[in-house]
C-alpha cells in the first residue's frame, strides 16, 4: 500500500470514529423517549399479561451501555386494581443494543430493577396475584391442561436492593424478604435458564444458585436436568438431578442437607423443640423423589448427633395430616441427651401432651438397631414401631435383647373417654431371662437383687402428661426371680430372731446376702400403691409367703408373712410337703429399712394358690400339723371365717382410698397398718436389732425417685434423671 493509500484510509477511520461519536453524543436528541417508554411498558405487558404504568419521564444514558432509564414504574396483580401492585420499582433501567435502536428494531440486552418491591398474595379464593398466563410467556394448553412457554426472547434481569412480601390468605402464612441482589440470566426461552443471588430471609442470609438447561422442556411435561443449591450460614442444602412438570412439580436427583445445629434450623423454619440438650449437627444424603408437596428419600444415610440411622422414608404434605413414615436401621442409637431435660426446662414426663399434638402429624416410622440407650437403659438388638393415627399414638417394642434376655413392650395413648382435656394411657410388658442384678445395676448403680427374672405388666393411666399418666397407673403385674440373692437381707438371722427365745446380734439382719431358688410377686396397682396379692421367696428348706403393700408415694412396705420350714431343700417337692414348722412376722416401714416384729397367726394373710402359679412354688398349701413347737403357727382356712366375713375377690379392681382399704384389711385380718404392740415376743430391729449403717444410698436414690413421680402434688422431678447415680453425671 502507497503511503498515499494509507493517509486516505487513516482519515476514512478518523472520519467514522468522529461520526460514531457524534451520532452517539446525539443519540439523546435522536432517539424518541415516549416512544421507548412505550415500547418497554409494552413488552413488558405483553409478556406478563399484566398492565403496566410508567410515571416517571425517561431519561437516556450513553456510557457504559445506551441505557433507558424509567422511574416509578409499576406492574399490577392480577387480583385487581384495588389490590397492592404485583411490582412496583423506583427505577427500572434497560440496557439497549445502540445500532439495532438507531435503525429502528427495539431490543433490550439487560433489565436492572433498582428497588423493587414485590407484593405476592394468595387470596381466600386461591387465586395468585403472579399468575402470568394472560401473557405471551406463559400460557395455558388446551389440549394436556398444562402451562406452555413461549419461544420468545427475554434477556438478562438483575435486582438490586430489592424486598418481597408473601402472603397466603388460605393458609396464613406471612413472610417478608429483603436485601434481594439476584441475576436471572435467560436470553431465550428455549436456551438455559439460571439465577444466581442472595437475599435475606428471617435473619439469615441466604445464597442461592439454579439452573435448568432445558427450561421449555421443562414447562412442556418433558424432562430437564436440573440443579438448585440454596446455603446459609445456618445451613446448606442442594440437589442434582431432573425435572419435570406433568400434573404437579417432579423433582428426581441427588439430595443433601447439612447444619451445624438443627435445634436452632427448627427453630429458624418456625418449629419449636422440646426440652433435651442435643439436636446439634445433623446431614442428610438420599436419592430424592419429589412430586408436588410428597418427597421421598431412598439410600438415606440421616446423621444426628453421631446417631447415623440407614433406610429410606416418605414425607407426605399433600393430606390434612402431614404424613411422616419410614424404615430406619442403626447401628447403635444413643438418645440420653433427647430424654434429660434441658437447663430450666420441665421434664421428658411432664411435658404437657394433649389430644390436639397427636393429631398434628402421621407417623409410621420402624426402628430397629443393635445397641439403644434411652438413659440408664441400654438394650441390645431392638426392633421398634411408632405410629399415630386420629389422635392416637401407639409406641412398640416388638423385641429387645439386653440384660441377657428378652423384653417387649407397648404403650397406646388415646384420647380420654372420662376426662375431656386428658389422654389414657396403656402400657404392657414382658421381660424373660433378664440377668436382675446387671438391669439393678444400670438402673440405680447397685444390684440389691441378683438372678434371671421373668416379669409382666399391664397398667392404665390417665393424665395430662406422662408422668400424670404414670402417677395414676392402676392394672396387674407380676414378677419371678430365680437362682438369685437378696442383698443386704440376711434370710437366716430373720428365722433365728422369730425362733423361740431367738437371739440376734446388732446389725446382722441387713449385713449379708440370702441366696433363694424363687421369688415370685403377683399383685396390682391402684391409687400409688402395689397391692401383692401372692408373694413367695423360697430358700432351701425355707419359704416366705403372704400378701403386702407398697406405697410408691413413700417407698413404704407393709408386709405381714410367713416363714414356713420344710424337709426338703428342693422347692419344686414344697408343693405336696406339709411345712414342719411356721412363724409368722411383720415387716413394715421404710423399703430399704423396715420393722420386722412378730405376729399373731390370726392376722397373716396366706395368698390362694391361683395367685402364685410359677416354677418350683407350691400349688396346694395343705393343713398343717401340730408340733411340739410352743407357738406353733397356722394360716386360718376359709371355713374358719366368722359369718359376717367374706374373702374379698382380690382379681377385682381396687376402690376407694388407701385408708379405707387398709381398715378393711384389718378387719378381716389381712394386712394391719403398724406392728402389733403390747406384751409377747416383739422383736423391733430398730431396738433390739439395729440395723446400723449399709451402703444403701442406691437403694435411697431408687427409692426417692419413685416417690417423687407419685408425690401427690406435683411430680416436677425427671424419673430418668432421679434413676441415674451421682457418676452417670459426671
Amino acid at each position: 500500500m502507497t503511503p498515499t493509500m494509507r493517509i486516505r484510509v487513516l482519515w476514512a477511520v478518523v472520519a467514522l470514529m468522529v461520526a460514531l461519536g457524534g451520532l452517539a453524543a446525539a443519540s439523546p436528541f435522536l432517539i424518541n423517549t415516549r416512544v421507548v417508554k412505550k415500547q418497554i411498558s409494552k413488552q413488558i405487558s405483553d409478556w406478563m399479561g399484566l398492565p403496566v404504568l410508567v410515571r416517571g419521564e425517561p431519561v437516556v444514558t450513553v456510557f457504559p451501555y445506551l441505557t433507558i432509564k424509567l422511574k416509578d414504574v409499576q406492574v399490577a396483580s392480577h387480583l385487581g386494581s384495588n389490590k397492592p401492585p404485583l411490582v412496583s420499582m423506583q427505577v427500572l433501567r434497560a440496557e439497549m443494543y445502540w445500532l439495532p435502536l438507531i435503525l429502528g428494531k427495539f431490543e433490550v440486552r439487560r433489565f436492572h430493577l433498582d428497588n423493587p418491591v414485590f407484593d405476592l398474595v394468595r387470596n381466600a379464593d386461591g387465586k395468585a396475584s403472579w399468575d402470568l398466563t394472560g401473557g405471551d410467556l406463559i400460557s395455558p394448553d388446551d389440549h394436556n391442561n398444562r402451562l406452555a412457554l413461549s419461544d420468545i426472547s427475554l434477556g438478562n434481569f438483575q435486582i438490586s436492593s430489592g424486598s418481597a412480601h408473601y402472603v397466603d390468605e388460605t393458609t396464613g402464612r406471612d413472610e417478608y424478604l429483603s436485601d434481594i441482589n439476584l441475576a436471572f440470566d435467560w436470553p431465550n426461552t428455549g436456551e438455559t435458564a439460571a439465577i444466581d443471588g442472595e437475599f435475606e430471609w428471617r435473619d439469615q442470609p441466604i445464597q442461592l444458585s439454579a439452573r435448568s438447561d432445558m427450561p421449555m422442556e421443562l414447562f412442556g411435561g418433558g424432562l430437564s436436568p436440573l440443579s438448585l443449591q440454596v446455603s446459609s450460614p445456618l445451613f446448606d442444602a442442594q440437589i442434582e438431578g431432573t425435572a419435570a412438570t406433568m400434573s404437579s412439580l417432579q423433582l428426581e436427583g441427588d439430595f443433601s442437607f447439612e447444619t451445624k445445629s438443627l435445634r436452632d434450623w427448627i427453630s429458624w423454619l418456625g418449629g419449636t423443640v422440646r426440652s433435651g440438650e442435643s439436636l446439634g449437627a445433623a446431614s442428610l444424603k438420599a436419592r430424592s423423589n419429589l412430586v408436588g408437596a410428597s418427597v421421598a428419600f431412598s439410600d438415606m444415610a440421616l446423621t444426628i448427633d453421631n446417631n447415623r440411622v440407614d433406610g429410606v422414608m416418605q414425607l407426605d404434605f399433600r393430606r390434612d395430616r402431614p404424613l411422616i413414615q419410614g424404615t430406619l436401621a442403626s447401628d447403635k442409637l444413643d438418645l440420653d441427651a433427647y430424654l434429660m431435660p434441658k437447663s430450666g426446662s420441665k421434664a421428658l414426663l411432664d411435658q404437657s401432651l394433649a389430644a390436639k399434638d397427636l393429631g398434628l402429624v402421621d407417623l409410621d416410622v420402624r426402628l430397629s438397631a443393635n445397641q439403644l440407650a434411652l438413659g440408664p437403659v441400654k438394650l441390645g438388638r431392638t426392633a421398634a414401631t411408632l405410629v399415630t393415627r386420629d389422635r392416637q399414638m401407639s409406641f412398640s417394642i416388638s423385641e429387645a435383647y439386653a440384660y441377657g434376655g428378652r423384653m417387649e413392650a407397648s404403650l397406646d395413648i388415646r384420647p380420654s373417654k372420662s376426662e375431656e382435656g386428658e389422654l389414657s394411657g396403656h402400657l404392657r410388658a414382658k421381660a424373660n431371662g433378664i440377668l436382675a442384678g446387671t438391669l439393678a445395676r444400670e438402673m440405680i448403680g447397685r444390684a440389691f437383687l441378683t438372678g434371671t427374672a421373668l416379669a409382666e405388666i399391664d397398667l392404665q393411666g390417665e393424665g395430662e402428661n406422662l408422668g400424670q399418666i404414670a402417677q395414676s397407673a392402676n392394672g396387674d403385674l407380676s414378677l419371678v426371680v430365680t437362682d438369685g440373692e437378696l442383698n443386704n437381707f440376711n434370710l437366716d438371722t430373720m428365722q433365728k430372731a422369730l425362733e423361740p427365745n431367738g437371739t440376734v446380734e446388732p446389725d446382722a439382719l441387713y449385713n449379708g446376702d440370702s441366696a433363694f431358688d424363687v421369688l415370685s410377686i403377683r399383685g396390682r396397682m391402684a391409687e400409688k400403691t402395689i397391692f401383692i396379692d401372692g408373694l413367695r421367696v423360697t430358700s432351701g428348706k425355707r419359704a416366705l409367703l403372704g400378701k403386702a403393700e407398697l406405697k410408691l408415694s413413700e417407698m413404704a412396705l407393709d408386709f405381714p408373712g410367713t416363714l414356713a420350714l420344710y424337709r426338703s431343700n428342693d422347692p419344686t417337692t414344697h408343693s405336696s410337703e406339709e411345712p414342719i414348722e411356721q412363724f409368722t412376722f411383720h415387716l413394715n416401714g421404710p423399703i430399704e429399712r423396715p420393722l420386722l416384729s412378730l405376729h399373731k397367726i390370726g392376722d397373716v394373710p396366706v395368698s390362694e394358690n391361683k395367685d402364685i402359679l410359677v416354677p418350683g412354688v407350691p400349688t396346694d398349701f395343705g393343713p398343717i400339723e401340730k408340733t411340739d413347737n410352743p407357738n406353733p403357727v397356722q394360716a386360718p382356712a376359709p371355713e374358719q371365717l366368722k359369718p359376717d366375713q367374706t374373702e374379698p375377690n382380690l382379681t377385682e379392681p381396687v376402690s376407694g382410698d388407701v385408708e379405707s382399704l387398709s381398715q378393711n384389711n384389718q378387719q378381716r385380718g389381712s394386712i394391719p397398718k403398724e406392728a402389733p404392740s403390747g406384751k409377747g415376743r416383739l422383736f423391733d430391729p430398730m431396738t433390739a436389732l439395729s440395723v446400723g449403717e449399709p451402703d444403701l444410698t442406691p437403694l435411697k436414690t431408687f427409692g426417692e425417685a419413685v416417690e417423687q413421680l407419685f408425690q401427690k402434688d406435683d411430680p416436677a422431678q425427671d424419673l430418668s434423671q432421679s434413676l441415674l447415680p451421682a457418676s452417670a453425671g459426671e
